[in-house]
């Protein structure tokens, strides 16, 4: 057999085996909704203090620290994304928040590209 018939074969039989799996599937009807709710906030306003690394991190943002967490906020999941003055993202992390001051820390990035701290309370 040339190679391009065997190429040819081989295609068709691994066509054969993804739609006969994908014959296999099962498909069934479901409705779909949308709607709105009103989300609690647990905190307003927040301190944000950027944390700078030393020795191989020196310039670069490592953590960030929150202040002044409302304690409605505790028990949450906090979220820091860190972006450039475009608002692409630079950097994330997050951290449960168990009191008034959570530390976030972040993938490093230097701190000269970073313009905007966006932070998330998920919870409680």
């Amino acid at each position: 057999m040339t190679r391009p018939a065997l190429a040819l074969l081989l295609g068709a039989l691994a066509f054969a085996l993804v739609y006969g799996a994908a014959a296999s599937l099962g498909v069934g009807s479901a409705s779909l909704g949308a709607g709105g709710a009103a989300v609690q906030r647990c905190d307003t306003s927040f301190t944000r203090t950027i944390d700078l690394g030393g020795g191989a991190n020196a310039g670069n943002v490592v953590s960030v620290t929150i202040g002044d967490v409302a304690s409605d906020c505790n028990d949450g999941q906090m979220s820091v994304v860190l972006t450039d003055a475009a608002n692409n993202k630079l950097s994330e992390g997050s951290a449960p928040v168990t009191g008034s001051s959570v530390t976030v820390n972040v993938t490093p990035v230097p701190v000269s590209s970073v313009r905007n701290v966006h932070v998330v309370v998920v919870g409680p």
